[in-house]
């Protein structure tokens, strides 16, 4: 069966599109909460160690949901795109925590969303599928807006750079792979049942050479982080039921907003410009996508006859 990720200007919208970009917008915002904890003791422990106590306790929140229908529920008939997803996922958060190590967090976060940059291409290269001029102007003009925030220099091109670069072509692999088990319809607390236990599995091993004893406070903190994260990453799988990657993964810019904000508010760092500017740019590209697609769509509906919408959406 063909999955069509990115549908073109001539396709019927996703249904329910306006509470996908809600709830994707919340997810946004419980995520980069997560981040600003790790980015204040990143230092503190080794990052393979945050990210394996993030997906034990993560895998707490969603296993009560995921075996609430029996344990039949678990088993998958799609298990390589279920590896390919949590396999990126988890490289994904490695890679943009190292990132937080280097950089700001405002830069760490600006690089690590560049990920609605590389879908598209991802997409293309995994499937051969041609993606909307829409949403081609919809990233390039958010992608303007990172740019002018994170305003290139000498100094941003070291190692964290790398890092977070590579954290947005991963986390555009896993957004890719989310989608297609969304069209698989694949319950969504089998996906993050799936995704917490690869990575908890996957980084033990590493966490527990590198082990430093947490004290009591960073505890709850690191619990914290966990329970942001399997918020968000329910959030953001339930958006995913309501709307394409080529739609909903623009508005990963938000979380470059949250992050300014979040600076600027908790740690004294104002917005510049520079920030200002690339934050409406951001802002306008996140939304411009669904802008054009309805005026497309409404168009589109004076000549031709309406096509019935998508029937069914995957169980919770």
């Amino acid at each position: 069966m063909k999955l069509n990720l990115f549908r073109s200007s001539t396709s019927f919208s996703p249904p329910h599109l306006v509470r996908g970009i809600i709830i994707c917008l919340c997810a946004y915002l419980f995520f980069i909460s997560a981040s600003t904890i790790v980015w204040n003791f990143a230092e503190d422990f080794p990052t393979i160690q945050i990210i394996f106590i993030q997906n034990c306790v993560s895998l707490l929140c969603i296993f009560p949901i995921a075996l609430r229908k029996g344990l039949h529920r678990i088993k998958t008939e799609y298990l390589p795109d279920h590896l390919i997803r949590d396999l990126f996922g988890v490289g994904s958060y490695y890679l943009y925590f190292l990132a937080i190590r280097y950089l700001n967090l405002t830069d760490a976060t600006t690089l690590n969303y560049t990920a609605p940059f590389f879908v598209p291409l991802v997409w293309w290269i995994w499937k051969k599928e041609r993606v909307g001029s829409h949403v081609w102007w919809s990233i390039i003009v958010g992608f303007i807006g990172v740019a002018i925030i994170l305003n290139p220099s000498r100094q941003i091109f070291q190692l964290g750079f790398v890092y977070g670069l590579f954290a947005g072509l991963s986390s555009a692999i896993a957004l890719c792979a989310v989608r297609v088990l969304n069209l698989r319809k694949e319950p969504m607390s089998r996906t993050l049942l799936y995704f917490f236990s690869f990575g908890a599995l996957l980084t033990f091993p590493f966490a527990w050479a590198a082990w430093d004893p947490p004290s009591s406070f960073e505890w709850w903190m690191m619990i914290v982080i966990g329970v942001l994260t399997a918020v968000g990453q329910i959030l953001l799988t339930i958006s995913y039921r309501y709307g394409t990657a080529s739609y909903l993964s623009p508005l990963g810019y938000s979380a470059v907003v949250y992050a300014g904000l979040i600076s600027w508010i908790a740690f004294g760092q104002p917005l510049t410009w520079r920030s200002l500017l690339g934050t409406m740019l951001i802002i306008i590209g996140g939304t411009m996508t669904y802008i054009l697609k309805s005026k497309l769509e409404t168009f589109k509906g004076t000549l031709i006859e309406p096509q019935v919408k998508e029937k069914g959406r995957p169980p919770l």
